[in-house]
């Protein structure tokens, strides 16, 4: 069988914005019979070596769906667990960083977030903020539909809201200033987009992987990149 390459073809546009949902480490886990921790850290490592393939690929911007807002009702362990990786994974990121390193969140309300959490966004961001490079958004605790109702109400209530103008609502997104994504790859089979950027995901490729999120590599990404070169994007025109 003829490999793919682990680089995108020199034929090929690299996209300017792509997603990434990470899904399947705990079914990672329960296939190679160890822990939901050690599946999550596996998967951290593989948003690591994805990020890392970004960059060298030239990509302006990377999104990963680490945990959904609803991922806070899951057992306080696994909550707890999944926070001790992601904790871990914002440190390696900042370090890492070439560029911006972004947190895409919509905490629920009356949910009690971990100051540990809170903390390693806030050192990640401001560590990385003035950097040139790549954009990396880790969506932790996204929800779309959150992140759409308070991009409206900000735009409603901003300064410069005029009702003859139509509302700016791309302004007021957790992405603001970020281009929308190109290519939004989800991992392990499921065929939904579970309220990744919605609003921008308009005219993203979406292209659905059979791996588990911690077995993903260049390779299936190489793929992923071949099928959105053969799309054909009108946007409408």
């Amino acid at each position: 069988m003829q490999m793919l390459p682990t680089t995108a073809p020199a034929t090929f546009d690299v996209p300017r914005h792509v997603g990434f949902i990470a899904d399947g480490n705990r079914r990672w886990a329960a296939a190679h019979g160890t822990t939901v921790e050690q599946g999550f850290r596996q998967g951290a490592a593989a948003v690591h070596t994805t990020v890392e393939h970004c960059r060298t690929l030239g990509v302006e911007t990377v999104s990963v769906f680490l945990m959904s807002a609803r991922n806070f009702q899951r057992p306080e362990a696994e909550v707890d667990a999944l926070v001790e990786v992601i904790v871990d994974l914002l440190a390696v990121e900042a370090a890492a960083a070439t560029g911006p390193l972004r947190v895409l969140s919509q905490f629920p309300a009356g949910t009690l977030i971990p100051g540990r959490l809170l903390t390693a966004i806030h050192r990640a961001q401001r560590s990385t903020a003035n950097l040139p490079g790549m954009t990396v958004c880790l969506g932790i605790s996204y929800d779309g539909r959150a992140d759409l109702r308070q991009a409206v109400n900000r735009a409603l209530h901003s300064p410069a809201y005029d009702e003859r103008v139509e509302l700016p609502v791309e302004d007021f997104l957790s992405t603001a200033g970020l281009p929308d994504p190109d290519l939004i790859v989800r991992t392990s089979g499921e065929h939904r987009l579970s309220g990744f950027l919605l609003y921008q995901a308009t005219d993203a490729t979406l292209h659905f992987d059979d791996c588990y999120w911690p077995d993903y590599s260049p390779t299936a990404f190489a793929e992923a990149l071949a099928r959105h070169a053969e799309q054909r994007r009108t946007f409408g025109r």
